[in-house]
């Protein structure tokens, strides 16, 4: 299958399995220039077309359309990118969430239930029990996370609300002094909220250091236990998660 991760930035393209990432800074601006960056892609990486494409986007996804992506890829919601992609590749299409398909990815050989948290322009969250996302619909999955709040006030997350997890974890603040604290804060919080037997964080923000350093245990419940670890896919994590679910 084509796999497809449409970041707001980069354009992750693939064959799965077994093919090589192509990666692509794409910087556009709106639905139509990304869209046109990624047909070029598909003609070097797919000129024959495919029996089934996959693509995640950013955003809240439903019906295979973006419904809610604030402040990124003018032209993006309500656009039917399925049926683009369908008339492209001659392929069955699908959307999904960005966070789903990375989650997925991620945690689809852990047992029981994890929690994969992706750190970047924001922060990403899924839930995900024994290979699928947990719950359905639009928000399935868990993927407001990030959206939870741990301050009444402080900096703001990309949907414009002040203090939440994104707004105080995502990648441009790791430098800043407590950092650290609020990030375990704030993994503390996705799982009381969450339960999960291990919590897997990645993304451009997420530091090899921070993870080794984070202490969740004085902030979680009596006797709960939380397995932590680093992503280990990278670019591929989203595209192998868009196989997964296909």
């Amino acid at each position: 299958m084509l796999a497809i991760d449409l970041g707001g930035t980069r354009l992750k393209v693939g064959i799965v399995p077994g093919g090589e990432v192509d990666v692509v800074a794409h910087g556009a601006a709106t639905m139509s220039d990304a869209l046109a960056c990624l047909s070029e892609v598909i003609g070097r990486l797919a000129p024959d077309g495919c029996d089934v494409v996959g693509m995640c986007v950013p955003g809240t996804v439903d019906g295979h359309r973006i419904v809610a992506l604030p402040g990124k890829l003018d032209g993006a919601v309500g656009f039917d990118l399925a049926g683009w992609l369908s008339a492209r590749t001659g392929g069955r299409a699908f959307v999904v969430n960005d966070a789903v398909a990375y989650a997925v990815g991620e945690a689809a050989d852990l047992p029981g239930r994890t929690v994969v948290v992706t750190i970047g322009t924001g922060v990403g969250t899924c839930v995900v029990e024994h290979g699928r996302p947990l719950g359905k619909g639009p928000l399935g999955g868990g993927t407001l996370g990030g959206q939870l709040p741990l301050t009444s006030d402080g900096p703001l997350d990309t949907s414009g609300r002040a203090g939440t997890i994104e707004a105080w974890c995502r990648a441009d603040r790791v430098d800043e002094p407590g950092y650290a604290d609020m990030l375990a804060r704030g993994m503390a919080a996705l799982c009381l909220a969450y339960a999960p037997d291990t919590l897997v964080i990645g993304g451009g923000g997420a530091r090899p250091e921070l993870i080794e350093q984070l202490d969740l245990a004085p902030l979680l419940w009596p006797g709960q236990q939380v397995a932590v670890r680093a992503a280990q896919h990278g670019d591929a994590a989203a595209l192998l998660g868009l196989a997964r679910l296909a």
